[in-house]
């Protein structure tokens, strides 16, 4: 009895694995089902054959349980296998292994079916034949690449599987001769129920979809049962030359000569299975290299394999002592394709473009991907002058033909800056930088263009850098001043507002005019340290002014410049409200000018705009009627204001003059207030308060200056001309 609950015990144990399995794996709870089924169909076994007590007769009704845990849980192996692929090797391993089972089998029965049909003894070799049956499922399992199993799980399911064939064996092979009560027999039993536990719950709770690895056709558990099974057959002619079992040679002959010719097509099979999984990951690795050298969109170079290229080729130039030359192309107006037509327009558009390029190019040049809007071309060989600008107009013209997109009909043009290295010694990143840099001023020069890096261009790009250095300079020592304009009522006179005009005090060059550096802090970061600078200023002073006259200031205004770039910057809208916050003037008093070229091409100004307007702030139209804005567009625009460009008002002829009316006419249906700027003559302002025009400044009605001079200029009472 103390044994039977020892069974029982164990069985149980098991069950409640699988049961745990079951809870776990809810993919797979079908196959843990059936684990748990043929389990307690075992259990119930135990359960009669302990009610039944000793001697056990066989075969018992305890054996239909014990049975038919076979069956289950050979389905659930069978079904856990979900890779429906067809692992040839793994089956002819399998064929390999379950024959030579089988060949035991046959000769473990063949002694005692030859005197006739007895139940008892079919019965008992059920259990081995099941246990093959078993076994086979199990070794395609382990076998199968990939695995559905850890390893965890097939050592478990394979150990407790071969516990369960040991005991079949010997137990079937004796009829029911030996005891189940006979310890070591009964061991190898409960072993295969551990076994068989261990591997559902190690399945459950550590599932594992291991990649397909070929190397697994010659793993150490394939080669150690392939290596067993081969054995069997000359280990049976061996036991029936010592024991005599004087067994039929023809099958065996047979078998053993189908067993052996299944080894080398095994063998072939798997060399052949591991040359194809060798070129599949050689592929795939060719293909990862390609994948991190290209650029996804296009295919082309990208820029870090374009590096590796360029200094290859200035290598072998270096070599040779002949020239390199690279071409850098920056599409003109892609930026707007994908404002208006869509980011999958413009991708479209690149890969039209880079096949539009390459027909262009030569059979020796390399095109790649700088990123974004820009392309780079190695030109090799390097042709002469003449002919490097010929083909850098040829790629202009190409690439400037219009594209059909699915969004419409796109329009882009190319700025070409071309760089040569004569001397060999030039680092790549220079030489790149160089040709980036001629394509910027192809671009300032109009765009649709190709320019050459040359001494003048690097001259041009030296004097730059070093104005760059002394605007910092002066805006750290305090080389700058802002002139103020008055802006005038046209009717009265009466001051209405001051434009901040920005001035530089070079200690060796005396006033430098905004012309001379605005546009090259323009092209910079630079620009926005001084329109904060500029934005600072100008309010602190108002709000001094106002304090100290707060009469004459009662509703007067100050205007400041804001640049494109600055217009952009994500932190213009905090440096207002800063600069607001340390002068202590009302945001109404601040009016921000920005020009029509701001206004279209930075696709965050209006949201900006937008901002500036809700915190209080007044925004201008500055030089109204040189851009692209229509006056329809008036109303959709985030201004309050727009200023007439002075070159309207110094043209007398009748058609600029009934321009200029209609413009103030429009702004004011749009609710708009109109200042006109440039007045230089008493008649320029009366034609203009006739037209309406409520505002004006020029010459004529008072110069910018220093802050010191526009107030001894006002306290004198010379605002306004008699």
């Amino acid at each position: 009895m103390p044994r039977a609950l020892a069974q029982l015990a164990v069985t149980s144990s098991s069950c409640l694995a699988m049961a745990v399995a079951l809870h776990r794996d809810r993919e797979r709870r079908g196959i843990w089902l059936l684990f748990c089924l043929g389990t307690a169909t075992s259990v119930a076994g135990d359960a009669l054959a302990a009610a039944q007590g000793v001697p056990l007769p066989f075969p018992a009704w305890s054996d239909a349980g014990w049975l038919a845990t076979y069956i289950a849980i050979g389905l659930g192996l069978v079904l856990l296998q979900r890779d429906r692929r067809v692992d040839t090797a793994g089956l002819l391993d399998t064929a390999v292994i379950s024959g030579a089972g089988g060949l035991v089998l046959w000769v473990s029965s063949s002694g005692s079916l030859h005197n006739g049909f007895d139940f008892a003894e079919v019965v008992g070799l059920l259990y081995p034949l099941f246990s093959f049956v078993l076994l086979a499922a199990v070794m395609s399992l382990v076998n199968r690449s990939p695995a559905p199993v850890n390893r965890g799980s097939a050592a478990g399911f394979t150990a407790g599987v071969l516990s369960g064939l040991s005991g079949n064996v010997v137990f079937g092979a004796t009829a029911g001769s030996v005891s189940l009560q006979t310890r070591w027999l009964e061991t190898l039993f409960l072993l295969m129920f551990v076994g068989l536990g261990h591997g559902a719950l190690s399945a459950a709770t550590s599932p594992v979809r291991a990649p397909a690895d070929a190397t697994g056709l010659f793993s150490p558990t394939r080669l150690v049962f392939t290596s067993t099974a081969l054995m069997v057959v000359p280990g049976v002619l061996l036991y029936d030359k010592y024991h005599e079992l004087r067994l039929n040679h023809l099958p065996l002959a047979l078998f053993s000569s189908l067993l052996f010719l299944l080894v080398p097509l095994r063998m072939w099979l798997s060399t052949h299975q591991l040359a194809l999984s060798t070129a599949q990951r050689d592929a795939f690795r060719d293909d990862l290299v390609h994948q991190a050298a290209h650029d996804p969109l296009t295919d082309l170079p990208n820029r870090a394999y374009l590096m590796e290229l360029l200094a290859a080729q200035m290598q072998r130039a270096r070599r040779s002592g002949s020239e390199v030359a690279v071409l850098f192309v920056d599409l003109d107006f892609f930026k707007r394709v994908n404002d208006q037509l869509g980011h999958a327009a413009g991708d479209e558009v690149l890969r039209t473009v880079t096949e539009r390029m390459k027909s262009v190019l030569r059979a020796g040049d390399v095109i790649g991907r700088q990123g974004g809007d820009e392309f780079v071309v190695l030109i090799d060989p390097v042709p002469a002058p003449a002919e490097l600008m010929a083909i850098a107009e040829r790629l202009v013209s190409r690439v400037s033909d219009p594209i059909m997109t699915a969004g419409g009909k796109a329009a882009v043009g190319a700025s070409i800056g071309i760089a040569l290295a004569r001397d060999g010694e030039v680092d790549p990143e220079k030489l790149l930088q160089d040709a980036d840099l001629a394509a910027y001023r192809a671009k300032s020069a109009g765009r649709g263009r190709a320019e050459i890096f040359d001494q003048a261009l690097r001259t041009e790009l030296e004097a730059r850098a070093q104005l760059e250095s002394d605007v910092r300079t002066g805006l750290a020592q305090g080389q700058f001043e802002l002139h103020y304009q008055p802006v005038l009522g046209v009717t009265d006179g009466r001051l209405r507002s001051y434009e901040a005009l920005i001035r530089w005090h070079h200690p060796e060059r005396g006033l430098v005019p905004p012309a001379d550096f605005i546009p090259a802090a323009e092209e910079s970061l630079l620009i926005c340290e001084v329109g904060r600078w500029v934005l600072a200023t100008a309010t602190k002073q108002l709000a001094d002014w106002i304090w100290a006259d707060p009469q004459t200031h009662r509703d007067v205004t100050v205007a400041v410049n804001v640049s494109a770039r600055h217009l952009a910057s994500p932190s213009l809208v905090e440096e207002v409200r800063q600069a607001l916050h340390d002068s202590g003037l009302e945001a109404a008093r601040l009016v921000l000018e920005i020009t029509e070229t701001a206004l279209m091409d930075e696709p965050t100004a209006d949201a900006h705009l937008r901002d500036l307007r809700a915190l209080g702030v007044a925004v201008s139209l500055d030089d109204f009627g040189t851009g692209y804005t229509s006056i329809g567009q008036l109303q959709k625009l985030q201004v309050d204001s727009l200023k007439i460009d002075q070159s309207f008002l110094h043209a007398d002829d009748r058609a600029t003059q009934s321009l200029v009316e209609l413009m103030v006419t429009a702004a004011h249906a749009f609710h708009l207030d109109v200042v006109a700027e440039g007045v230089e003559t008493r008649e320029q302002l009366d034609r203009l308060a006739a037209m309406g025009c409520e505002l004006a400044q020029g010459y004529y009605l008072g110069r910018p200056k220093p802050a010191g001079e526009t107030v001894a200029t006002r306290q004198a009472g010379n605002d306004h001309p008699a």
